[in-house]
């Protein structure tokens, strides 16, 4: 098999080596963890981390991480028999990153009767005029009478 651009790099750095074999390590480690846990349970845990005999799982969600700490006794040991240096086990949830919208939601205006308006006018004139709350009255005073 010829060798790629990419494993002589490798080879040829003692840092890059070790990192491709924990890289290596921590993939081995994810196919015994989804063969070790129920069906139900297969993807939504993932390897992240192998320090010291420490394994760290990311889960999906806390629900997730809820079921793998009440199993995390069998888990070990499951581990421990495929031949893993597992001392102990972590259980994270990840934190999936915010993707929200470039742009903003269109405001949806409600409509307030008129005996409505003259309340919250009233309310926000017995504020001061740079009072948050009053300002915020006059502007929902403002949007609903636009419409």
């Amino acid at each position: 098999m010829a060798t790629s651009p990419i494993n002589k790099l490798f080879r040829q750095s003692e840092v890059l080596s070790r990192l491709q074999d924990h890289a290596n390590r921590l993939i081995r480690l994810q196919r015994k963890l989804d063969a070790a846990l129920p069906a139900s349970s297969r993807g939504a845990a993932q390897v992240a981390n192998l320090l010291d005999g420490e394994l760290i799982l990311h889960a999906t969600s806390p629900v997730m991480a809820t079921r793998l700490k009440l199993g995390l006794q069998t888990l070990k040991a499951n581990l421990q028999a495929a031949g893993e240096p597992v001392q102990s086990i972590t259980v994270k949830v990840r934190v999936n990153p915010f993707l929200g919208k470039a742009e903003a939601d269109e405001v949806k205006v409600r409509p307030i009767g008129e005996g409505g308006r003259e309340a919250l006018l009233h309310l926000s004139e017995g504020l001061e005029a740079d009072d948050p709350l009053a300002k915020a009255l006059k502007r929902i005073v403002e949007r609903s009478a636009k419409k």
